[in-house]
């Protein structure tokens, strides 16, 4: 995303956020710190009813997906990131003030100060064009409707009516387009607020009301840049799908047909919006979207696939997974950009108030073994994430580990009206047990879920209004599940599982741990040794490589020689059965990939033969449920064939039961 993009959308976060997955996500950090809930919920929600209201609202929504994260770069998303800047940059302060604004209505001129000081500067001064409203004489709910009705007629710009006509799908035609005052809801809104500053209260009391004639009135008499005021509307009501499809008609199709955007995103992006009702962020209730969320600053060590016998004594290890086809954030070490989740990788954060925090990314075989070695003490907290990154999917080792959920991502209304089965919570695992944990914290509550067998934990931080909303909807629910609502020591089934909530909760409010939630100390401490054992592989390793790069330069049998001393002195290595489980993984496929290389080569039926016995090692090697076996076994079939093929095996009938079952057994494919 451009930079100018992404300065945008961070000081705009909060609403620019909504358009994103149709969000409403508040940092605890604010809660923490002081901030009210109530009064953050207001200016959000205020956000909300403006998107959805206007037809602007509704195009930032439509762009938003394929232009924030995790929509994968390229040209498309470029594109769509600059028309939401566009947008956005167009009307920020319209929204920003109308979000000021009204929970400011309520608070009390002794409380007004230190509202203005937890507001921005340009919020306020945004804001200021409604500050004569605060001292009419009009009933507060009069007063609401009336900020609202401003805001919504500002932002009311008849963009669909001249998305197709005027090729606003082209950015810089669209920036033209916004840049025209009448066209331009931050003009537009300071003009009518000074069009009805002077109006009487029978007329504001009209306007509030939403009468579309008393619009009409003043409308015709406001000028923008000395050019009439137009304004376009969208149904009151929630969007029929045939409107929305409409929308993308008018939004994304002139997108799909650009020839000068790459057919295969061009395609993509069709498939995305196949079904518009699915694709559209924002449509489920707004206080359903609320989502507390925490920032993890890693200010430790960092590392990648570290020896996993040092990752252990922490009591609480959180763990975002990624499963999606694209790079993903990562671990943020403070004060610089992310590091980047390729598919299948896993990033965990090592927490504890009692010692150095770290963090890690995990390629797939360290994390299995880590899992596979975990304390039953550890509390591991599995975060979600957006399209399915974050959850561990039917992985047995997660599966036999008791685990909290923390919902990161998801809205509440996602999360458990829409993909329940997702967070490991359907009919399979029985009634679904509920409570809703109060904070201490003004206004936060916990949704907790559990399955009958009591893991996985689902928390989802988020307002007590929501919380309960949520609780009495899964309950009213007439399907497969059955939910029951329970007080909290009725939820917590066991000394373990209280543990593992507390330090969750206690993490994510940064509040100080007691002494009981500290692991006990083991009686006999492990002592790390595969760093060790791994250094001393970093000389056969070396040596490995140098002789394959010069047979690789100069494909000889007396190369190929050295290339087969080097691996047959790296496999016989002393140290090589005490490092990672990755790293033997790895080791073995390099030699076998230089034994086919050689074969490849020079045809050595030797070196096949020696391929297939360090394959077979391999083979062997696995777990039966480790999930890359099956390729590797694969793999083995195939040297096997070529073996036999070698061999001359095909014209012995003694061979050809052998060849049948390999044969059969053989899939169409590519081997690793």
């Amino acid at each position: 995303m451009p930079d100018s993009t992404t300065r945008l959308l961070k000081f705009s976060r909060d609403w620019a956020g909504l358009c994103q997955s149709g969000r409403i996500l508040v940092s605890i950090d604010r809660i923490v710190h002081g901030d009210t809930l109530d009064e953050i919920l207001a200016h959000e929600t205020a956000h909300d009813v403006l998107l959805k209201s206007t037809q602007l609202g509704w195009v930032l929504l439509a762009l938003s997906p394929s232009a924030l994260d995790p929509y994968p770069p390229g040209p498309l998303r470029d594109r769509c990131a600059r028309l939401l800047e566009a947008g956005i940059l167009a009307s920020r302060f319209t929204q920003e003030a109308v979000a000021t604004f009204l929970p400011g209505l309520t608070v009390e001129d002794a409380e007004m100060a230190a509202y203005r000081a937890r507001h921005p500067r340009d919020y306020l001064d945004a804001a200021d064009a409604l500050e004569w409203l605060r001292a009419r004489d009009l009933p507060l709910e009069t007063k609401q409707q009336l900020v609202f009705t401003i805001g919504k007629l500002a932002l009311s710009v008849p963009v669909l009516d001249a998305w197709r006509p005027q090729g606003l799908h082209r950015p810089e035609r669209a920036e033209r387009w916004f840049h025209t005052p009448r066209n331009r809801p931050d003009r537009r809104f300071p003009a009518l607020c000074r069009a009805l500053r002077d109006q009487p209260d029978e007329v504001l009391r009209s306007m509030a009301s939403g009468e579309p004639a008393a619009a009409a009135r003043i409308c015709d008499h406001v000028r923008v840049d000395g050019k009439p005021f137009r304004y376009g509307w969208v149904p009151t009501d929630a969007p029929s799908p045939a409107w929305l499809g409409g929308l993308v008609r008018d939004v994304i199709r002139p997108l799909v047909t650009d020839p000068s955007l790459p057919q295969q995103e061009r395609d993509r992006l069709e498939t995305t919006w196949e079904h518009p009702t699915a694709a559209m962020p924002g449509l489920q209730p707004a206080m359903m979207s609320v989502l507390l969320t925490y920032t993890t600053s890693t200010h430790g060590m960092i590392e990648v696939d570290p020896p996993t016998d040092g990752l252990h004594g922490y009591p609480l290890v959180e763990v975002q997974h990624n499963a999606l086809p694209l790079p993903v954030p990562g671990v943020e070490p403070l004060g610089t950009d992310p590091m980047w989740l390729r598919q299948g990788e896993t990033a965990l954060w090592f927490i504890s108030p009692w010692k150095d925090n770290r963090a890690c990314h995990l390629s797939p075989p360290w994390l299995r073994e880590w899992l596979d070695e975990l304390d039953d003490d550890t509390t591991l907290c599995v975060r979600d994430g957006a399209d399915l990154a974050g959850i561990l999917l039917d992985d047995p080792r997660l599966a036999r580990r008791r685990r909290v959920v923390l919902l990161q991502h998801r809205t509440p209304h996602w999360a458990l009206f829409v993909e329940l089965p997702v967070m490991g919570l359907d009919e399979r695992r029985g009634p679904v047990t509920m409570t809703v944990a109060n904070s201490e914290l003004e206004g936060v509550a916990y949704l907790m879920l559990r399955p009958e067998c009591s893991s996985p934990v689902v928390i989802v931080p988020t307002a007590r209004t929501t919380a309960e909303r949520a609780a009495r909807a899964l309950q009213a629910q007439r399907g497969k599940i059955r939910f029951d609502l329970v007080d909290l020591p009725t939820f917590l089934t066991s000394g373990a599982m209280t543990r593992d909530v507390m330090r969750v909760l206690h993490n994510f409010e940064a509040k100080p741990w007691p002494e009981i939630l500290k692991p006990p100390v083991p009686p006999a401490p492990r002592r790390p040794t595969r760093a060790e054992a791994e250094a001393a592989m970093d000389a056969p390793a070396a040596r490995m490589a140098e002789a394959c790069d010069a047979f690789e330069a100069a494909p000889t049998a007396e190369a190929f020689a050295a290339v087969a001393e080097a691996v047959e002195a790296t496999l016989a290595c002393p140290s090589l059965p005490s490092v990672s489980f990755g790293w033997r993984i790895w080791f073995l496929d390099n030699a076998v990939r230089s034994f086919c290389t050689g074969y490849e080569k020079l045809a050595d039926p030797d070196a096949l033969g020696r391929a297939i016995e360090i394959q077979s090692d391999l083979v062997d090697l696995l777990p039966a449920d480790w999930p890359e076996r099956a390729d590797y076994e694969r793999t083995l079939r195939r040297l096997v064939l070529r073996g036999y093929a070698e061999a001359g095996a095909v014209d012995k009938p003694e061979k050809w039961g052998a060849l049948l079952w390999l044969l059969a057994a053989e899939f169409s494919d590519r081997p690793r």
